[in-house]
C-alpha cells in the first residue's frame, strides 16, 4: 500500500491511498472526544447493498481503515 495524499486540519485527517490490490481509496478521520470516527470511500451507498455485497463493502471498509492506521 502507498500513501498518495494526506492532509491534517486540526481534528480532521484526510488520506488518499493505493491499496495492495491497486484500488485507490480515500478516508476521512475525525478525532472526537468519544474516539475516532472513520468515513471511507467504501461507505458511499452502503445502505444500498445487501447480503454478500454488503459484507464485501464492510470488509473493504475495514481494509481501508487498517491501511490508514499503518500509513499514518
Amino acid at each position: 500500500m502507498t500513501k498518495l495524499e494526506e492532509h491534517t486540519y486540526g481534528a480532521h485527517i484526510y488520506m488518499r491511498m493505493r491499496l495492495d490490490n491497486g484500488r485507490i481509496e480515500e478516508i476521512d478521520v475525525f478525532l472526537r472526544k468519544d474516539g475516532e470516527y472513520y468515513f471511507t470511500s467504501a461507505d458511499y451507498g452502503m445502505s444500498l447493498y445487501k447480503d454478500k455485497e454488503l459484507e464485501e463493502r464492510k470488509a473493504s471498509r475495514e481494509e481501508i481503515i487498517k491501511a490508514f492506521k499503518k500509513l499514518y
